[in-house]
């Protein structure tokens, strides 16, 4: 259904009215008034969405992704599944880890992670490096990692505000990791976080951040930063974009940045 929905424009009126018929002769009329109400709602959050991010944009607003909102929501989240809801496949996931954490996180490095959730990536960080400090603006967050990696000698978890690394060290990290973080976080925070990377990163540090492309125009409740704020940000802030992928190829499969058109980008402190 989700397929016809998304493909309503180019159904003719004409056809919308047989495809009605025949679901009541297959389907009974209660199934089909349940999934015509389904159609139109869909429909009309499309374009209640659509304004509200018009709106969002004109006015310089917010949206869902301030930092006070962002706290409120991953509090309250339902972290039973790590995070793995947002894993695309198990393949996706062991692509990341292969092409994108390993190239770009040293072996027995001092790593930040920003936002480990529930600990998805935060498993493999800890496998590789000799220190990991994770920040993340939830405390729900911080202690759900702290119990999960309590026998981990390595990881050390923060509480964070949302828009800087102020408790790590200037040039006392070699690799800073964030994935479905900067996704929801704004221009604002986006720009000072580039800041604080050039000032925590040692020469030749390396980092690999996840966000979106387009300033929230495809949903998923995305910021409003594009492929190329991310890319000023970074460069503003003294530091040297490598790469920006949408999608990547892995051993014979194609696979994507993110559910939304996001993007990840990689980047490095000059020696």
């Amino acid at each position: 259904m989700k397929d016809i929905v998304e493909n309503r424009s180019h159904i003719g009126l004409g056809t919308k009215l047989r495809l009605a018929r025949l679901a009541v002769q297959e389907n009974g009329l209660l199934w089909t008034m349940q999934m015509g109400t389904y159609y139109l709602a869909s429909g009309l959050a499309e374009s209640v969405y659509s304004a509200a991010a018009a709106r969002r944009t004109a006015k310089n607003l917010p949206g869902v992704n301030s930092a006070r909102m962002n706290k409120l929501i991953w509090d309250s989240w339902d972290w039973n599944a790590k995070g793995e809801e947002w894993s695309i496949s198990p393949e996706w996931k062991d692509s990341v880890i292969r092409t994108l954490l390993r190239p770009n996180v040293p072996e027995q490095g001092d790593v930040v992670e920003i936002g480990p959730g529930g600990g998805r990536w935060t498993e493999e960080l800890i496998a590789r490096c000799s220190k990991v400090t994770a920040i993340d603006i939830s405390e729900t967050c911080v202690r759900e990692c702290r119990e999960r990696f309590k026998d981990a000698a390595n990881a050390e978890f923060i509480v964070g505000s949302g828009s800087d690394l102020k408790p790590i060290a200037d040039e006392s990290v070699d690799a800073v990791w964030s994935f479905d973080v900067f996704v929801h976080i704004n221009k604002p925070e986006f720009r000072n976080y580039a800041r604080e990377f050039a000032r925590v990163l040692r020469p030749g540090g390396k980092g690999v951040l996840q966000h979106g492309a387009v300033g929230g125009e495809k949903g998923g409740w995305r910021s409003d930063v594009t492929t190329s704020d991310v890319a000023i940000f970074l460069t503003e802030a003294g530091l040297e974009v490598e790469s920006q992928v949408t999608d990547w190829h892995d051993e014979g499969m194609e696979f994507k940045s993110g559910l939304y058109g996001d993007v990840v980008t990689t980047f490095r402190k000059p020696k």
